[in-house]
């Protein structure tokens, strides 16, 4: 078919830019033969193909009123933002309710259990993720209850939105068959997406929520920032002494393949990238010092939470007072789990590993907020 024939197929079938992008896609490799079935080959099962189709048209409707140096840039993205949207979309809810069951079934486990398995845990694994920890023990510490209520606050504003977007993409007010949301261009759909916010969203409930929220952040940043008060100083004492050979190594070249208009980029981009440096070693050094730190607490507690629980199936009659068995085991466990951590680099098993991704991505964004972010527990 010639594009004109294509396209006016695809106008009659009311297909979808994505669609027809999926479409060509697949038609060339000789994969699919319709539209529905290209989405499908391009995006998979995962992915709801109307939400993905409606978050572009979102994004190229923000795009006709950004600015035009930004407006190219949000357009070319659009597809992107759509696909993503939608797949976090589905597996948002998933791995939140994953998480949920797995915290009730922690809470469930006899707590001589729950202690022992958790600190097994940190005498393996606790040096990979050192702040997330400690974030944990200070969210505690600094209102973690008020956290999670406002959390739960806005958890319910955000279905109750959810609800009410179902309902509109749904309406045909003028009983065409053509639901409205499929007849209006890119800039009224995001209008009306606005509007449609505005009269669902409680702005008062939300903006305490949201505010409550970033005030236990801050709470928790404050707090690792006061603990890890050295680590971020070391980061920026290297940043700063690798600051003059950046500039001598590598400042001549930079300008050199730099237009002139853009060489005023040059000096700040080699004092950020210093600091990434800084940050990375400081970092790795810290995560040694975890790493040596986690083994000795949750080898010690794994062992006493195990007498204990030996103690309560009535196995042996001694307590932790009266021997010396519990060290021995608990600086075995140490000795094993430090081992396995700074020489074997602490490989998850295959089934854990994609369970704590969210906990490896937490893990680098405190670190950047500890070492880059201007908090109150700063010098």
């Amino acid at each position: 078919r010639s594009d004109f024939t294509q396209a006016s197929v695809y106008s009659r079938a009311g297909t979808s830019a994505v669609q027809r992008r999926a479409h060509t896609e697949a038609m060339v490799s000789g994969r699919a033969t319709t539209p529905e079935e290209a989405v499908s080959k391009i995006y998979g099962s995962l992915v709801d193909r109307a939400e993905a189709e409606r978050l572009e048209r979102l994004t190229a409707g923000l795009s006709e009123s950004a600015p035009p140096w930004a407006a190219k840039y949000i357009a070319k993205a659009a597809p992107a933002v759509g696909a993503i949207g939608a797949i976090l979309q589905v597996i948002g809810p998933i791995i939140y309710k994953m998480y949920g069951n797995l915290y009730a079934l922690y809470k469930q486990l006899p707590t001589n259990a729950a202690t022992c398995l958790w600190g097994l845990g940190l005498c393996f694994f606790g040096g990979r993720y050192p702040l997330s920890i400690a974030a944990f023990e200070a969210f505690k510490l600094t209102g973690g209850s008020e956290m999670a209520m406002h959390a739960s606050t806005l958890k319910e504003n955000i279905t109750k939105l959810q609800k009410a977007n179902a309902e509109d993409d749904r309406k045909d007010e003028d009983r065409d068959g053509v639901v409205d949301v499929k007849q209006i261009d890119n800039k009224q759909l995001v209008a009306r997406k606005f509007a449609l916010v505005f009269k669902t969203v409680d702005p008062g409930v939300v903006s305490e929520a949201v505010g409550g929220l970033w005030s236990g952040y801050l709470g928790v940043l404050a707090a690792l920032k006061l603990k890890y008060a050295r680590t971020t100083a070391l980061a920026h004492s290297i940043g700063d002494a690798a600051r003059p050979a950046a500039a001598k190594l590598i400042g001549p070249a930079a300008l050199s393949v730099t237009p002139p208009d853009y060489r005023k980029w040059v000096n700040p981009a080699l004092n950020v990238l210093c600091k990434f440096i800084g940050m990375a070693i400081a970092w790795r050094l810290q995560r040694v010092v975890g790493t040596v730190q986690s083994g000795l607490v949750g080898g010690l507690l794994a062992s006493r939470a195990a007498l204990a629980m030996l103690q309560e199936a009535k196995v042996v009659d001694v307590s932790a007072s009266d021997t010396m068995g519990d060290e021995v085991v608990g600086w075995s466990l140490a000795a094993c789990g430090m081992y396995y951590q700074l020489v074997k680099g602490a490989e998850l098993p295959a089934l854990v590993s994609p369970l704590l991704w969210p906990a490896g991505l937490l893990e680098r964004s405190l670190e950047w907020s500890v070492s880059l972010l201007d908090g109150p527990a700063s010098a």
